[in-house]
């Protein structure tokens, strides 16, 4: 590592952390599931610092008529006071463009009697950092800063322009990354700070999110054979749909992520234990390989199998074959990949060898995240390489490791150098 950069991540590491600190206490909740969110309070936090650090900085409200281009686009939700914040660092010229992208929203938090802090008030224990967001993802998104940070303080030029933006609305759906797609960012490469423990992903699931209604016939349970159960109607269906999917784990492989699965979620059903059920509602999900996108790179191929499966057991059922279920998608998010031998990985791997000792694990990503925005619609070939791990994304007690925060500051510091310089 360049002498200087090493020298200033070390003399920076308590101000990278009291900066990490300021983003977790500035409360940053979507509400309602992306309806909603207070994204601002902790977009003025990241404004400040990337103006400071000499970036040009743009900060704007998703345009959900702009957002129509997208097939991922969430409806409905609002974004008055919850803008996007990207700062751009222009280069001296003759490098290659980096986006490093993080999403400013936090999930909701309760149950604050089970905390050891009140979530928006971070505090270090056995050198983890506890607060909402800590690791997913302010971890990240302080990381990526703070790594600007330390190559700025370093005086280190760089040839290609750096991009950092900080969206909105992540965890409703990804309408924030789509907006700066929209508005016309693009870059040579984009890394994206979500928690991966600092593994490299390239690559992750694509989604679909259904409801489901099944029509029974309700009528006293002491005559039930007179009536028609919706809710063993539904049982039949899941039963199809847990066999297609032990179809799916024997037929379609990758080698860096796991089969498809399919999740029942919810169902609600019925009004007393006295009265057959005349309805049955279940939410279900099932995430797909990035192998099995159809020539728009979505999931209509395994959306076509699993409609197959049910219509097969409906088929085969008196009942469900003249009162079919009414099925609404809800939700959809495409998978992605890149080559695995892309040049940034081998960077960050090569990177996270020199710094740790140890080869870095390289694997896809089993959960969804705006990497695919950015590569399926932006152009642009992303990574997944951040701080924290998604096992304490969402819960109680949210925490990050400190040194792993600072890990990645080194880490990233290096990369951004070397990629924007070539």
């Amino acid at each position: 590592m360049n002498e200087a950069l090493a020298q200033v991540i070390q003399k920076n590491k308590q101000a990278s952390l009291e900066f990490l600190k300021e983003l977790i206490s500035a409360d940053s909740t979507d509400i309602e599931h992306g309806v909603y969110g207070n994204e601002i309070n902790a977009q003025r936090v990241v404004e400040a610092k990337l103006k400071e650090l000499g970036f040009g900085v743009d900060v704007f409200e998703p345009d959900n008529k702009a957002l129509e281009q997208f097939p991922e686009m969430n409806p409905g939700h609002h974004y008055e006071n919850r803008p996007n914040v990207v700062g751009t660092l222009k280069g001296t010229g003759g490098g290659r463009s980096l986006i490093l992208n993080g999403h400013i929203d936090t999930m909701p938090f309760d149950h604050l009697e089970e905390w050891i802090t009140h979530p928006l008030k971070p505090i270090e224990k056995d050198g983890l950092l506890y607060g909402r967001g800590a690791c997913d993802m302010k971890g990240g998104v302080g990381a990526m800063i703070m790594a600007m940070e330390c190559i700025r303080k370093a005086g280190i030029e760089l040839k290609g322009d750096v991009i950092v933006q900080t969206v909105v609305d992540e965890e409703g759906g990804g309408n924030g990354s789509m907006a700066t797609i929209a508005r016309g960012y693009r870059a040579d490469a984009a890394i994206i700070t979500e928690p991966t423990e600092l593994e490299i992903m390239p690559a992750h699931m694509g989604w679909l999110f259904y409801k489901m209604e099944v029509k029974g016939k309700a009528l006293h349970a002491a005559m039930k054979w007179k009536g028609v159960n919706a809710i063993e109607k539904t049982m039949k269906i899941m039963q199809a749909l847990q066999e297609l999917e032990r179809t799916w784990c024997m037929t379609k492989r990758h080698p860096h992520l796991p089969p498809p699965t399919i999740n029942f979620g919810t169902i609600h059903g019925g009004m007393a234990g006295s009265v057959v059920a005349d309805s049955c509602v279940l939410d279900f999900g099932l995430h797909y390989l990035p192998t099995d996108r159809d020539e728009n790179g979505m999931g209509s191929l395994v959306e076509k199998e699993l409609f197959d499966a049910i219509n097969l057991a409906c088929d085969g059922d008196e009942w469900l074959r003249e009162n079919r279920p009414t099925i609404t998608l809800y939700q959809l998010g495409s998978g992605y990949e890149i080559d695995f031998n892309h040049e940034l990985i081998q960077l960050i791997d090569r990177n996270y060898t020199e710094f740790s000792g140890n080869r870095p694990v390289i694997r896809g990503c089993e959960y969804g995240s705006d990497a695919r925005l950015l590569t399926n619609y932006g152009h642009t070939p992303t990574v997944l390489f951040g701080p924290g791990s998604i096992a304490q994304a969402h819960g109680i007690n949210e925490y990050i490791s400190i040194d792993q925060y600072y890990s990645a500051i080194e880490i990233l510091a290096q990369t951004i150098v070397e990629w924007c310089n070539g």
